[in-house]
């Protein structure tokens, strides 16, 4: 039967980071438990809700011998949160018991057997690359945020990812908006590769990754699957399936007009004024003039708010609405000083992006003026 001593501090990270793998709607209960199992020196925890996420940590440990059992997620997470900081000794007896000591502390978690826990399938005929783990976390930082939080299509709850030679794009949308980043990779493919990630996958997968990880991420694409190995957790789901809509066609070819701004004081003004606007549907206007954009919301049951942000303008004036929200989302990741505003009329798609930043392209639909 499973034992094995690690340190407290590395075995309640595990728990924590796998812990969000588990659903706790299934109607399967041993699906709702976290499966410990033993590998030579190593402790492997996995979670899975078997649709959309698997999670695994593997951690080190001593004394340890071959087994596996499976414990209630959320309560092996208190357990190992509330143990004092040291050694933790882990057994699990013929009744699927894991007895837990540290220090003083004495636990007896009644769990279910391992041989009924259910994981995703291995990857089979896999497209295998690696990526820095900081780009990596840039990359979907950048885009995520722009699927659809709407499970009535659910082919926009996901991120695209389209290979192809040694490139890769990642696109999201939700109708309204679209983010998409460009990103060579250390890939040579002769065939063309689509996959379409869940969002809540690539969150588990950003949380895990670090600006300053000097060990490179490894992502895995397969017919029906993704993984992301980072570090010591692995990341894995199942593909979203269906036909991604066509997002070449929605990238304007080009522009009349174009306003250039400093993002932090544009997204003060536009924060500021989002607090009038969250009563009108998050309606702002910007309106562009020689020097400055000036920027309005206003309602009925609040009241009116008007600010002016150095600009400069190129082209004629303008005046265009958009949802402040959507505004500050792309100002929040959009990792540079100046932002450009290409305009073509007050119904036309405004393509946001980075002056020093080619790869990125945030494409958003104006909302009608009342």
């Amino acid at each position: 039967m499973l034992r094995a001593v690690c340190s407290q501090a590395d075995l309640y990270e595990a728990v924590q980071t796998v812990a969000r793998g588990v659903s706790g709607r299934s109607t399967q209960p041993v699906q709702n438990n976290i499966c410990l199992e033993t590998r030579g020196d190593q402790l492997h925890l996995v979670a899975t809700d078997l649709e959309v996420i698997s999670l695994e940590a593997v951690i080190e440990s001593r004394e340890g011998e071959g087994g596996a059992v499976t414990v209630p997620a959320r309560l092996f997470a208190e357990v190992t949160g509330a143990l004092p900081a040291a050694d933790v000794m882990l057994r699990a007896d013929e009744t699927n018991a894991l007895h837990a000591e540290c220090d003083k502390a004495k636990y007896s978690i009644r769990g279910l057997p391992a041989a009924d826990f259910e994981r995703l399938p291995p990857l089979v005929d896999d497209t295998t690359f690696t990526m820095p783990q900081a780009q990596l976390r840039t990359v979907i930082s950048q885009t995520r945020f722009a699927a659809s939080k709407e499970e009535t299509r659910p082919i926009l709850t996901g991120a695209l990812f389209a290979l192809s030679g040694n490139s890769m794009q990642v696109v999201a949308t939700d109708r309204h908006r679209l983010a998409l980043r460009k990103v060579a990779v250390d890939l040579a493919l002769a065939e063309p590769r689509q996959a379409i990630v869940s969002s809540r996958a690539l969150g588990e997968v950003e949380r895990v990754l670090r600006e300053e990880g000097e060990e490179p991420a490894r992502i895995s694409v397969s017919e029906n699957q993704v993984q992301f190995v980072v570090g010591n957790v692995t990341v894995g789901s199942r593909l979203i399936e269906g036909q991604f809509p066509n997002y070449q066609n929605v990238l304007p070819e080009a522009h009349e007009k174009c306003i250039t701004l400093q993002v932090e004081p544009f997204a003060d003004a536009v924060r500021r004024a989002h607090i009038v606007a969250r009563e009108d549907g998050y309606r702002i206007f910007l309106r562009s003039a020689p020097g400055h954009v000036t920027i309005t919301a206003q309602s009925a049951d609040v009241g009116q708010v008007e600010e002016e942000v150095p600009a400069e303008l190129e082209g004629e004036e303008v005046e265009i609405a958009f949802n402040a929200r959507y505004l500050l989302d792309v100002l929040a990741v959009i990792g540079s000083p100046t932002v450009r505003l290409e305009l073509c009329g007050p119904l036309n798609p405004c393509v946001v992006r980075a002056e020093a930043e080619g790869d990125y392209v945030y494409v958003l639909m104006p909302l009608r003026a009342k």
